[in-house]
């Protein structure tokens, strides 16, 4: 059955909405689960309340036995029978009972060792509506913004192949004669593409009727081609191919990638037009593999292979972007809704200090999730006009240290100051956060009482603030991934960061036209230093 592009681009597109639908049922069923979570743990909370009150019942009557009690609590004889009895009959310590709205517990009375009667406690079941809305709600949102960064993701995907493909059709088309003019507009691909379809033109347009021969004339393209017959004889490949692949005769050299070399062989038997994306697992790369017989000459099969890599794993990091965001969204509202929860329903049994303590817990959990709403706008602002003005770059580095002075204070560190009065032309609130970033993260990893040493220095052409601690260290893999968003490094898991701080550094920094280097020995410490 004969396959052709309409088909495949089709099913492509099943495949995607496949995944996104998986994705969204997982993600769904994952919010279900939390929902059901948080009813658990509330119907949980509700029984032992009403367990513990039930006791201190059992414990009035011991003192008063003729105290009387409202509708809400029963006293039930011996010879009473019903089902919670018989569970209780059964080894139960206590038996529950529940309704659509109410809870009942029944626990065994005993006086000296005797069980004297059964008392039975009813109430109203606690409501977790408003936390559950909000859960719906938050992840409601989260979900619009993953699904309208698909669309745009997809979008952007099928424009970028739909242009390239069509820019280098226009160049196989006709490239002596083919306008390669593009607007202002247009992406650096296709502007590259536009003078690469110059060069040829004046290149083969200016050269002897040899130079136009076919397989001269595709070693004027700086990605691989190569063109190989029926038999699957390589017959001529560019410069290109035997750079990044060999300069082989036989379609064996694809003998590593049997996906790549099934689909060439594929086309010998039906030599029809046909591209495929593919990732050569040896090179860490992917390639768009595009063959288009050549019925007029021979029956040859040409095959162009264009370099995606560099998109696929922009597209991969969007992805691991967004389920990374997820997750550190949902911690801190998972502790700040199970610690007001737990507040909002206190029938007076919780003491001041673990009152202030819950309350506490909310604090930190919302300065958290505050800190990471606003690290994220910073990871994600697109970059514009940076104005750059005159900044003291040692009364910022001051100000910044007075304001971590609590901080500073709790862990006993000791800080060593050698700063330079230095002045800056540079964008202040890039290098606020640059510095904000490294000083908070010394202090975040440096452990109690420990040394933390800051610098300023002015050369005659550069200027270098260093931050160096006597923390834990980072290994060799650890330093070449700590720019990454959200990656912390194992010595680093319990801390209150948000992941992106060091990203952040990174990215204003290459802004600002500033580097940084990392120096770090395992159990002594880390150095960071900031050239500008």
């Amino acid at each position: 059955m004969k396959i052709i592009p309409k088909q495949i681009k089709k099913k492509k597109k099943r495949t995607k909405l496949a995944k996104a639908l998986l994705f969204t049922g997982f993600y769904f069923l994952a919010t279900t689960i939390v929902v059901v979570l948080l009813n658990t743990h509330q119907m949980t909370v509700d029984t032992d309340n009403l367990v513990a009150h039930a006791y201190t019942i059992s414990d009035v009557l011991e003192k008063t036995p003729n105290t009387h009690f409202d509708e809400t609590i029963k006293i039930l004889p011996l010879t009473h029978q019903n089902k919670a009895i018989k569970n209780i009959e059964n080894g139960a310590t206590f038996s529950r009972t529940l309704s659509q709205n109410t809870l009942k517990v029944t626990i065994p009375n005993y006086k000296k060792a005797i069980l004297q009667n059964y008392i039975q406690v009813t109430a109203k079941r606690s409501s977790t509506l408003f936390e559950t809305i909000l859960i719906i709600i938050f992840t409601i949102g989260i979900y619009l913004i993953w699904a309208v960064q698909f669309i745009i993701r997809t979008q952007n995907q099928r424009h970028f192949e739909t242009d390239t493909i069509a820019k280098i059709k226009n160049i196989r088309r006709s490239p002596l004669t083919q306008s390669y003019l593009i607007s202002e507009n247009d992406n650096k691909i296709t502007t590259e593409l536009n003078l690469l379809g110059d060069f040829i033109q004046n290149q083969a347009q200016s050269q002897t009727p040899t130079k136009q021969n076919l397989y001269e004339f595709i070693d004027y393209f700086e990605f691989p081609i190569f063109i190989y017959d029926l038999k699957g004889t390589i017959r001529s490949t560019n410069a290109s191919f035997k750079n990044e692949f060999s300069d082989t005769k036989t379609l064996d050299i694809f003998s590593p990638y049997s996906d790549v070399l099934q689909f060439l062989v594929n086309k010998m038997l039906q030599p029809t037009r046909q591209e495929r994306t593919f990732h050569f697992e040896k090179l860490n790369a992917y390639y768009v593999v595009d063959v288009l017989p050549l019925s007029t000459l021979n029956s040859l099969l040409m095959v162009t292979m264009i370099d995606v890599t560099a998109y696929k794993a922009t597209l991969r990091a969007h992805n691991d972007f967004i389920a990374n965001i997820s997750h550190d969204f949902k911690t801190p509202l998972t502790a700040i809704s199970g610690f007001a929860d737990i507040l909002a329903h206190d029938n007076g049994q919780l003491t001041p200090k673990k009152r202030q303590g819950f309350a506490q817990h909310i604090a930190k959990e919302s300065k958290r999730l505050t800190n990471l709403v606003a690290d994220t706008l910073e990871i994600t602002r697109q970059t514009t006009n940076i104005k750059k003005t005159k900044v003291n770059l040692t009364q910022m580095t001051q100000d910044i240290l007075k304001n971590y002075e609590l901080a500073i204070s709790k862990k006993s560190l000791q800080i060593s100051t050698h700063l330079e009065n230095v002045t800056i032309k540079s964008n202040e609130k890039h290098l606020y956060a640059i510095l904000k970033n490294l000083i908070e993260n010394a202090i975040n990893y440096t452990p109690n009482t420990g040394h933390i040493i800051i610098s300023i220095a002015k050369t005659t052409d550069k200027i270098t603030f260093t931050v160096s601690d006597n923390g834990p260290g980072l290994s060799e893999i650890e330093k070449t991934r700590i720019f990454e968003r959200f990656y912390r490094s194992d010595t680093s898991r319990n801390s209150d960061g948000t992941g992106l701080g060091l990203t952040i550094v990174k990215k204003n920094l290459a802004e600002l036209g500033g580097t940084i280097e990392v120096q770090s020995v395992m159990g002594k410490g880390t150095t960071f230093t900031v050239r500008f």
